[in-house]
């Protein structure tokens, strides 16, 4: 299982690095929707697996509008597609009505799919946000490696130093010794990677940012957990040997983003 983790991370890792820092804004643009598709699959699949094809890929269409709207100027512009997404969603499961024989069904169908896209494009799409800022590939690429570097230490600090567990109702194999070990690797590659990526940052201010991010992507990761315990499975998919599903990678990040984002904006005054 190590080795399979590994050997996906040499794959995906240049495969990041040139679509981030040589492929230029539309190729990210691009990559974010394959993503998102991929990511929204799981989504429903993992928790409404008798959902048809056709209503899932119905959802994948308006999260792929929904995320392209963060291409647009202005954030009134971003906010009336969002709306207009959401409303059309609304509207087209009352016209599904009588591909349903209960209502619940269509209920449920209907709140995991404004839930899919609450949860996967409207956050990822801050992602898009962030790379059409200035110098947005480079706090792009570290807080990719904050984060990544924070999962990466918690796992093998829980795996073999683990004994206390953090939340196990949510996530069994969490544990408090992994989960200080990932925010200690948050703080430490936040301020190295931080000299070299974001020179301009104050030193205080890269390990305050760095530790908020860690703390945020625990919550991102919890959340992610609590959905796979209501579908009562341990990854949300094998498409990524040694890792899990395209989820289980963006878990953190998800939350993470948007935080960095409106930390640049409101806060860092970047």
């Amino acid at each position: 299982m190590h080795l399979k983790r590994w050997l996906t991370a040499l794959v995906l890792i240049p495969v990041i690095l040139l679509i981030l820092l040589k492929g230029g804004r539309v190729l990210f643009a691009t990559a974010l929707l394959l993503i998102n598709g991929m990511a929204l699959w799981e989504f429903l699949g993992m928790l409404q697996p008798a959902m048809d094809r056709g209503r899932k890929l119905l959802v994948i269409f308006l999260g792929s509008l929904m995320l392209t709207s963060f291409c647009l100027p202005t954030s009134q512009g971003r906010l009336f597609i969002i709306f207009f997404l959401v409303m059309g969603l609304f509207i087209l499961f009352l016209f599904y009505l009588t591909c349903y024989e209960h209502i619940a069904e269509l209920a449920w169908d209907l709140a995991l799919s404004a839930l899919g896209l609450l949860y996967l494009p409207l956050l990822l799409g801050h992602f898009l946000w962030l790379r059409l800022m200035s110098q947005g590939e480079w706090w792009i690429l570290w807080l990719l490696l904050v984060i990544c570097s924070g999962d990466t230490l918690a796992f093998y600090v829980g795996k073999f130093w683990g004994e206390k567990k953090f939340y196990p109702r949510v996530s069994p194999g969490k544990t408090w010794a992994g989960t200080l070990g990932g925010l200690a690797a948050n703080l430490g590659v936040g301020l190295l990677a931080g000299r070299w990526l974001l020179p301009g940052m104050k030193l205080y201010s890269l390990a305050a940012l760095a530790l908020s991010l860690g703390f945020v992507g625990l919550l991102g990761d919890l959340f992610e957990s609590m959905l796979k315990r209501q579908a009562r499975v341990k990854d949300s998919s094998s498409l990524l040997p040694g890792h899990g599903g395209i989820l289980d990678r963006l878990d953190s990040l998800l939350f993470t983003a948007p935080a960095l984002l409106y930390s640049r904006l409101f806060i860092l005054n970047l």
